[in-house]
């Protein structure tokens, strides 16, 4: 009797389990096999998206844009390499003005691996944003991972705009929150600050992307000491002012 109860339990469980997963191919839900490498890019392609702006790099200078791509399934014993392709109907950045990496790898023992993307300037961008989404090539033993992270979209203009690690509230004590450049580094934001913040990284050859807090705290008080010696000797009135007409300062200390 006892071994009739499991044989009716294990056929039930099976039955279920065969059910769930034909629910899951008919809601086009991703199902893993561990003889299948599935790619996946870090980003949330439905908030995460990636802004270049030219302003930020050199007259000519090509901007290489660093895309991370994660693998999970398949055990990995060696090099793991794979393509990366626009999706034409998604991209308004013309060809000519993008390069796509041709040896892309997540090399052995790594889960997360990068690969890089250049952008070219022209003057289009000087009035428009374009838009280049990327996706993995699929082969037969290689998918695509979850579909929320799918693609990458960046968005490319050789417009200035605020930076998101401008307007992040990556500060705060559960109550109140505030973001830490505007607190501590460089104050309130102005399109002349930013400017003039770019003009210093470019002086170094840098281009942050607002990780390094070393960095911004370095190039915060050149930026700061920039100012000073551009007012000495001169009547407060007479101060290097922003496109508001208010007077630039830098909060960082030092």
């Amino acid at each position: 009797m006892k071994k009739k109860l499991t044989n009716i339990l294990c056929g039930t469980l099976g039955c279920i389990a065969g059910l769930l997963l034909v629910a899951c191919e008919e809601e086009g839900l991703l199902v893993n096999s561990n003889d299948i490498a599935y790619l996946k890019f870090t980003k949330d392609m439905s908030k995460d998206t990636t802004t270049v702006s030219f302003k930020m790099y050199e007259e000519g200078q090509m901007a290489l844009i660093p895309i991370e791509v994660s693998v999970y399934g398949k055990i990995q014993t060696d090099d793991l390499s794979f393509e990366i392709a626009a999706i034409e109907d998604l991209t308004t950045l013309p060809k000519e003005l993008y390069v796509l990496p041709t040896d892309c790898k997540i090399r052995k023992g790594l889960l997360t691996d990068t690969v890089y993307v250049g952008l070219k300037n022209n003057p289009m961008l000087a009035t428009e944003t374009r838009r280049l989404a990327l996706q993995i090539v699929e082969t037969t033993s290689l998918k695509k991972g979850d579909y929320l992270f799918s693609r990458a979209l960046i968005n490319v203009t050789d417009r200035l705009f605020q930076p998101d690690w401008w307007l992040v509230n990556d500060e705060g004590d559960g109550e109140t929150h505030a973001n830490s450049v505007d607190w501590y580094y460089l104050g309130t934001y102005s399109e002349t600050k930013y400017k003039m913040f770019l003009d210093e990284l470019k002086k170094d050859g840098v281009v942050f992307d607002g990780k390094d807090k070393m960095v911004l705290r370095k190039y915060s008080l050149r930026l700061k000491n920039t100012l000073k010696k551009m007012n000495e000797g001169k009547p407060q009135e007479e101060w290097v002012r922003d496109e508001y007409g208010a007077i630039i300062t830098v909060v960082v200390a030092g």
